[in-house]
């Protein structure tokens, strides 16, 4: 069954036939192969056509597009209206597994955009390599989906062009990271669809222009954020990276126009971002890094002879297959520096082929309708393939093959790997070949084997024939050819172990002293490894599974990868199964076990709940009902599940085995639990759970309400009486960040806190762009709140003081006409201040001014030596001597005493006579001393010295004044105290 490519043996592997496509159980009666009509059109349809009519109404009206996600991942298909919608306004998106089996139908245009848009409208749909479906619709509306039809993020323009609207497109190319576009005015931008697996620091590394697309609350993407929150990078599990290129303008500037556009994945680039490929119209490539957007032309217009149409890259990103206008086939490197061949197809068509992909590494297929598939090698050697009498044919590129799915089959073509090559080619004289040869013999129970077999351990390759048996066993697809190349190796290993001569490849005997055991050798670990792998691969290949992959796919993406895909198709059980027989990592295989759980859930909705959770925490437990902590992020799973299935009960019993808070809180919010989750991250002391528990609980609140007022109030009140207090202060406090504090303000009037409530409201008279009238206002209802209280009658009296202070500051204003008498915001004591002050400058009603000041005084009871202070600094300050003289002179005894006057005298720097008429009045003598001493008053500081019969006085006087007639005069006074 092998054709030759020059020296190149490939093949072409059937894994399913006579494959019914089928999108709904409905269309079972139906066989138009991958093509299908929409429900709708075939209810209406029905009546008017026969079977055959349908089949040529599709044939002439309708093409039908096909994609396959990478990696033996399911196919989706679509059919579509070849002129703009004449026979159908909508269709169904099919995603199925290559076995044909139904996973989901997406309507399209979906509901919400049907008014805008057709069937017609779709323009191209891809899978990237994890598995996200893409639809890219003409106006650059860009739809993604999961593998089970679900939303993954809302729907975008690409190149958006006004609201709600995008710019028509002329090509779009889905690749392994997401999807790139080109406009006819040569716009372009490529998407990059990321998840929580990428490093966070890479989307913050995209070009400044990028924008983010974040996932919604209808999303699947949207749903896993909310029940994953606390992850440790705390991204969206699905987002995207919209990067415009500066194209259009670079286009224009070189006077030329760009056909067709690829790009080159991440992982294959220097700058480990996706770079642009777009051919252009004077036969050359330019390149556009998508993180500066710098663009290169290549200039390869000598090697390439006519404009490129179509291009393709191999997967190990070093070659670049180009399709020319002149039906050229030019495979050339990356970097255009080694051109490997150019190819003539003109002498078979002479149009563009509908599909070119790479087969593996080392040859591209190319399909022209109704002529089958041409594979081309690296030397200009071609294959042809015919595919007769099919309608759809569709080449989906591997790693190490390529998929080809028609209307009926599913095939594979692959280069046969060179050590089974060499195995299983007629004649080979390998010793691989021989050891083949011998395994059968000896099966056929031929006396010959033995010799055989001892004639291969005498060419010491005994080794290298049973490793050789072993690896071609897993690339193989046929179960009795697996079976025999593993049958030839383990009687390779049997020999070795019983001819002690050529040493043992079983195994030896360990180095512990504890025991005698025999360990395995490791090319008995690898036979191991390798059954374990072909028995994996063999039930993947099931059509009950339909997941097709190569022992180097199952390689690449791994089996932690396998067991995620087996998830997402909805096959948990055979995902449990495959992660316990390859004793993955413990998360792996908890992952895997708690989605068999959560599908056992939701399948019996009629058993009890005790049964069921009972049953679910068997399978979370592997058989046991005891809970236990290393299952911890398990039973909150199913507990999601299990509310989203309307189990409410089963949920809360598994629930209560939960002991991850991160895992239990996101789960009790699903469920609707929002006390109980509350409480949970209460008592885990986590303010960021504490706070995800108030704003989802507050979006359920909105979304069940009729009515934005309703909502609020029925969450203000729950968190009021239900949840916790450190709940409430986390609310308080984040309201409080907010310019408009009425939800504040409910929030608190609802808990009867009328004392901060009062105390929010009035702060914010402090605001210094408010009125007075305004600022009163907002007193007064301030003092109103106060009101409600029971222990805030101290709280209502100083505020409507306040209100009285701003009124009486409003009508000195008015009656003086000027700001300086009362100052906005001015306290009361900087009013008295201020009345004071000004008395200075008007003389003529300084005396009204200062009777003003006694009844302010009066009114808000200011303590009497207070006013009196405030009177003597606000007069010196203002420098009324005559006022405060008058002040002082009022009262025979002053209510503060002559000591403060005389201080503001000596401060404003008064004549010493004046200073000494009120020190003169103090009654203490010490008081008296040190007034002289900080007027410079030496001679009566001397006398008030000697008075107080203090040496030490007197002496501090003489060494302080340099006067000789003070030193004589506080010598004597020394002399005298000396004497007395």
């Amino acid at each position: 069954s092998w054709q030759y490519l020059g020296d190149l043996p490939y093949r072409r592997i059937p894994i399913y036939s006579n494959v019914r496509w089928h999108g709904t159980d409905s269309e079972e009666n139906e066989d138009f192969g991958l093509a299908a009509y929409s429900p709708s059109f075939r209810s209406t349809s029905n009546s008017l056509f026969d079977d055959r009519d349908a089949r040529e109404l599709m044939t002439s009206t309708t093409i039908t597009e096909i994609t396959g996600c990478p990696h033996g991942g399911p196919i989706a298909a679509i059919t579509m209206p070849v002129l703009g919608g004449a026979t159908m306004k909508a269709t169904n998106l099919r995603i199925m597994t290559n076995a044909g089996r139904h996973l989901a139908s997406i309507e399209m245009p979906p509901k919400q955009l049907a008014r805008h848009y057709s069937a017609a409208d779709v323009m191209t749909i891809g899978f990237t390599d994890r598995a996200i479906l893409i639809v890219v619709l003409r106006d650059s509306l860009c739809l993604t989906y999961n593998i089970m039809g679900e939303q993954v993020l809302p729907p975008f323009h690409i190149l958006p062009k006004g609201e709600g609207k995008g710019i028509d497109l002329l090509q779009a190319t889905v690749f392994e990271g997401g999807v790139a576009v080109l406009s006819p005015r040569m716009q372009s931008a490529v998407v990059e669809i990321l998840d929580d697996h990428d490093d966070p620091s890479y989307a913050n590394g995209a070009h400044l222009g990028a924008r983010r697309i974040q996932p919604t609350a209808n999303s699947v993407a949207g749903r896993a954020a909310g029940e994953m929150f606390g992850g440790a990078d705390s991204l969206p599990p699905y987002y995207a990276v919209v990067t415009p290129l500066p194209t259009a303008a670079y286009a224009k500037e070189q006077g030329f126009s760009f056909l067709c556009i690829a790009v080159l994945p991440r992982f294959h680039t220097n700058s480990r971002h996706p770079e642009v490929f777009l051919s252009t119209s004077d036969n050359s490539v330019v390149i556009v890094d998508t993180v500066t957007t710098d663009i290169t032309d290549v200039d390869c217009r000598q090697r390439i002879k006519a404009p490129i149409v179509a291009m393709s890259f191999a997967p190990n990103g070093r070659f670049l297959a180009c399709f020319t206008q002149s039906s050229i086939l030019t495979v050339i490197s990356t970097s255009f520096e080694t051109k490997v061949l150019d190819f003539d197809t003109s002498e078979g068509s002479k149009s563009a082929p509908q599909d070119m992909q790479w087969c593996g590494e080392d040859s591209v297929v190319l399909h022209w309708r109704k002529l089958g598939v041409l594979m081309v090698g690296p030397y200009g050697d071609w294959l042809r393939f015919p595919y007769e009498n099919i309608e759809n044919l569709h080449i989906i590129p591997e790693i190490d093959c390529c998929r080809v799915i028609t209307d009926n089959a599913v095939d594979i073509l692959q280069r046969v790997p060179p050590a089974t090559a060499a195995l299983l080619r007629i004649g080979s004289i390998e010793p691989s070949a021989l050891l083949l040869d011998t395994s059968d013999a000896f099966d056929r129970g031929a006396p010959t084997s033995d010799e055989t077999a001892r004639a291969i351990v005498k060419t010491g390759m005994l080794l290298e024939a049973i490793e050789t048996c072993t690896d071609a066993a897993t690339r193989e697809h046929d179960p009795a050819t697996q079976k025999r190349l593993l049958r030839a190796a383990s009687f390779g290993m049997h020999f070795s172990y019983k001819d002690s001569s050529s040493g043992s490849l079983m195994g030896g005997s360990t180095s512990s002293s504890e025991g005698d055991g025999i360990m395995p050798s490791d090319v008995a670990i690898n036979f191991a490894n390798a059954a374990r792998k072909l028995r994996i691969l063999n039930s993947l290949r099931d059509p009950m599974v339909g997941l097709v992959l190569t022992a180097s796919q199952f390689d690449h993406i791994g089996p932690t990868g396998v067991v995620a895909r087996l998830v997402a198709f909805r096959r948990p059980a055979l995902a449990a199964s495959i992660a316990k027989y390859l004793n993955l990592p413990r998360k792996v295989q908890l992952f895997a076990r708690s989605a068999k759980a959560s599908a056992y859930v939701v399948s019996n909705p009629n058993k009890k709940d005790s049964e069921t959770a009972e049953e679910a925490i068997k399978i979370i437990n592997e058989g046991g009902t005891q809970a236990s902590t290393a299952n911890s992020g398990g039973y909150s799973s199913v507990a999601v599940a299990a509310g989203q299935a309307g189990r409410p009960g089963v949920a809360n019993l598994l629930l209560l085995l939960e002991s991850s808070v991160a895992d239990k809180v996101p789960a009790l919010i699903s469920t609707g639990s929002f006390a109980d989750a509350m409480a949970v991250a209460t008592s885990a002391r986590d303010s960021e759970f504490i706070f995800f528990t108030l704003m989802e609980f507050e979006k359920a609140c909105m979304a069940s309400a009729s009515d934005v007022s309703k909502g609020q109030s029925s969450f203000l009140s729950t968190v009021i009486s239900k949840f916790t207090s450190e709940g409430f202060n986390t609310l308080r406090r984040y309201l409080e960040t907010m310019p408009d504090i009425k939800s504040n303000m409910n929030l608190l009037l609802r808990a009867q806190k009328s004392v901060d409530a009062g105390s929010l409201m009035a702060k914010r008279s402090h605001d210094p762009e408010m009125s007075v009238g305004e600022k009163i206002k907002v007193l007064a209802e301030a003092s109103r709140i106060f009101g409600l209280g029971k222990d805030t009658a101290f709280h209502k009296a100083v505020t409507d003081e306040q209100i009285d202070l701003l009124k009486d500051q409003e009508v000195l204003r008015t009656k003086y006409d000027t700001e300086e008498v009362a100052p906005t915001g001015a306290s009361l004591m900087q009013t008295i201040v201020a009345v004071i002050h000004y008395a200075a400058k008007s003389k003529r009603e300084s005396h009204k001014l200062l009777g003003d000041v006694d009844k302010i005084g009066r009114k808000f009871r200011v303590p009497e030596k207070r006013l009196w202070h405030i009177k003597v600094k606000a007069l010196a300050e203002s420098q009324q001597w005559p006022q405060l003289r008058i002040l002082a002179d009022s009262k025979a005894k002053p209510p503060i005493g002559f000591k403060p006057f005389a201080v503001a005298a000596i401060r404003g720097k008064q004549s010493p006579a004046e200073i000494t008429r009120y020190i003169e009045r103090v009654s203490s003598g010490e008081s008296r001393y040190d007034l002289y001493c900080e007027a410079g008053v030496w001679k009566r500081a001397g006398e008030e010295a000697f008075k107080l019969r203090d040496t030490r006085r007197i002496a501090s006087v003489r060494s302080s004044c340099n006067s000789a007639e003070v030193h004589k005069m506080c010598d004597e006074l020394l002399v005298r105290l000396v004497n007395m």
